[in-house]
């Protein structure tokens, strides 16, 4: 079977997808505000822009191989970090080896389109695609005898490129003080301090400008009709400087944050800058789609930035961004409720291909010119022929290997490796395991992560951690009383966990148990009072007893520490809703539904808000919406049948009360 493209009259001729690793909308804004960064308020204006929901668990070789499939975690089978090594006698870190799916270049490969690739994450080694990657360790610099150290084998392919490429690394003793100034305008009295981090800056300066210079160069000099570039440097500078960005955290010190206080501002006019560059090269031609996999917390909710306070992962805000431009894209539109699962199918759709069933994401039809998506394939693996990806036993070389483990443990994601390869293999594989569950527990597939957790050694499931998966997952399916009593096992391990406390109130709200549930979720208060879920869990309690005051009061509590809470906002729109204000009710609901899509008792708020205000069509496309995300969701049908009768459509009517009552499936 071949797919034939069915290339739109007005569509682009080509995509650039630009992956922005931490990018967010909270420094992004008044950065345009002041001038700052003109190249992509530009963009905005004359395309489409939005939030960008992550998933969980928002690590990046998990995401950023979600955004190239449109699958997650337990579909593409990238899981961590590092993985055993094929022998199981070590530990190596994720490769292009891991991925048991085909990327966006391995499906256009297969449809006779040319794609260029630099930089993804654990695109290492190079797939044999028809096209050009320079893989995720392309850009690692370092000495060797005093001379600079030769690529990694299979960092390039065409491997007869890799010398050509190798030109364009720039490295980090490149990086002079005029290219740190912008970020330490006092750069030269802190080299004079001990252990200043503008090593650190030469770095990740020089590793974005070797990604940067490598892209261009293929951009210009080769025909392709996709090109995806990854660029790491502004999570990396999150992860070095963000705790000295403004306001001043109490926990840094004067000289600490005087030093490097400019450099989260400046990383991001860093990339404004190199943006200008793509967007020429790019041409008029080509829709650009610019996003990233997270956001990054930069405000009050920063962690404590101590030593062993907070991993990496801690500073990951859950909404990252994306905006749009060029031929296919509708100027001036706006993506609503999307998520890294959405960029796959929309880019497919762009290039005139379908996305395929087993991609759980949509096409952003709201983004583009043409609303009519592509009748989807069952699955583009189901496709024959050569798409590029290696044999499975391909080997990553192993002194490379831990030359990017010991990058992976300086950035603080993984602890270095220590003399006992077989405990670290055992390590790997749980931590491997647990972040496969979470993944299922964010596509609601408890019972597959059950399953799961209920294989782990049994040390790591003995874990409190592991054990509140276990609880939560339990919930997710229903089964109260074993949750109850794994919830309970862990009290009596950690009687002040506010993780089991919140649990243990949500068990008792649904057992009916009100006045428990406030106890459980006070105790909360008292250790965690910065944390938004915990006032959503107060909210729903005193909606559930009509204490509508201080449901409101509890939801305004959350959205105060985070503003971009959707389950706080849903909770707003439900309060008004109850209290006859419909009209802040819609606001609210639509607000929540911005930020996610998949949201049905969202959808069901903003469809009883439109009936009250006499929308009955708008009721009906939102209550839709509802009951395709929740099939059974009773109120949604008994709604949907009284916005159809307002209508006179007596028959859709009656149709929607038989499955409210669950006569029809």
């Amino acid at each position: 079977m071949k797919i034939k493209r069915s290339h739109p009259p007005h569509g682009p001729k080509r995509v650039l997808l630009i992956g922005w690793d931490a990018a967010d909308w909270q420094m992004i804004d008044p950065l345009i505000e002041k001038g700052y960064m003109p190249t992509l308020a530009k963009l905005m204006s004359e395309g489409a822009w939005g939030n960008l929901a992550t998933l969980r668990p928002i690590l990046s070789p998990i995401l950023w191989n979600t955004v190239a499939t449109g699958k997650r975690a337990d579909q593409h089978g990238v899981l961590g970090f590092t993985e055993p090594d094929a022998d199981a006698t070590g530990v190596r870190p994720t490769s292009s080896t891991s991925r048991k799916c085909k990327a966006l270049w391995n499906i256009l490969s297969q449809c006779g389109l040319r794609s260029n690739v630099v930089g993804w994450y654990a695109s290492h080694p190079a797939e044999p695609i028809n096209g050009v990657i320079v893989s995720n360790q392309f850009e690692n610099s370092h000495l060797e005898k005093g001379l600079d150290a030769p690529l990694p084998t299979g960092a390039v392919h065409p491997p007869e490129l890799a010398d050509e490429l190798a030109s364009f690394r720039v490295h980090p003793r490149e990086i002079d003080a005029s290219a740190l100034l912008p970020f330490v305008p006092k750069a030269a009295e802190v080299a004079r301090q001990e252990s200043n981090r503008l090593g650190k800056l030469q770095h990740l300066i020089s590793q974005s400008a070797t990604i940067h210079a490598v892209a261009t160069h293929l951009m210009a000099n080769t025909d392709w009709d996709f090109t995806a570039i990854y660029y790491e440097g502004i999570d990396r500078c999150g992860h070095e400087f963000m705790h000295c960005h403004p306001p001043k955290m109490e926990q840094v010190s004067d000289e600490e944050y005087e030093a490097y206080k400019g450099c989260m501002e400046s990383i991001y006019r860093f990339h404004d800058m190199l943006l200008e560059t793509l967007l020429k090269l790019a041409g008029d031609d080509t829709a650009v789609v610019l996003m990233s996999d997270h956001g990054y917390y930069n405000d009050h909710l920063r962690p404590d930035p101590g030593e062993g306070k907070a991993g990496p992962v801690e500073w990951h805000r859950p909404f990252g961004i994306i905006a749009a431009h060029g031929p296919g894209i509708r100027a001036g539109s706006r993506a609503y409720g999307a998520s890294l699962l959405e960029i796959a199918p929309t880019v497919l759709q762009l290039l005139g291909l379908p996305a395929a069933y087993d991609m759980p994401g949509r096409v952003m039809a709201e983004i583009l010119e043409e609303c009519s998506t592509l009748p989807r394939i069952e699955s583009w693996e189901d496709i024959e022929g050569k798409c590029g990806m290696h044999p499975p036993e391909t080997r990553v070389d192993p002194a490379e290997a831990q030359a990017m483990l010991q990058q992976l443990a300086d950035l603080g994601y993984i602890e270095a490796e220590g003399e006992n390869a077989e405990i670290s293999v055992a390590k790997t594989i749980a931590g491997n395991q647990i972040s496969l569950v979470q993944a299922m527990m964010d596509a609601q597939l408890y019972a597959g992560a059950i399953e799961i957790l209920e294989q782990l050694d049994d040390e790591t499931r003995d874990l409190v951690a592991s054990k509140l998966l276990l609880a939560s997952c339990l919930l997710g399916v229903g089964d109260r009383k074993r949750a109850r009593s794994v919830l309970l096992e862990i009290e009596a391990q950690q009687p002040e966990a506010p993780r089991m406390h919140m649990m243990l109130g949500t068990l008792e709200f649904a057992d009916g148990n009100t006045e428990a549930a406030l106890d459980h979720f006070q105790e909360v208060v008292k250790s965690e009072p910065r944390q938004p879920g915990l006032y959503n869990k107060l909210g729903e309690v005193f909606l559930s007893v009509k204490r509508y005051d201080q449901a409101f009061e509890a939801f305004e509590k959350a959205l105060q520490i985070d503003g971009e809470n959707p389950i706080a906002l849903a909770g707003m729109a439900r309060t008004k809703l109850e209290v006859s204000e419909p009209e802040a009710a819609l606001d609210f609901g639509l607000s929540a539904a911005e930020l996610v899509h998949h949201f049905p008792r969202v959808h069901l708020v903003i469809g009883e808000a439109r009936i009250s205000l006499g929308d009955h069509h708008g009721a009906i496309e939102a209550l839709e919406c509802c009951v395709r995300q929740a099939p059974r969701l009773a109120a949604a049908h008994q709604a949907l049948a009284k916005a159809y009768r307002s209508l006179g459509q007596t028959d859709k009517a009656h149709e929607a009360e038989l499955r409210a009552k669950g006569v029809l499936a």
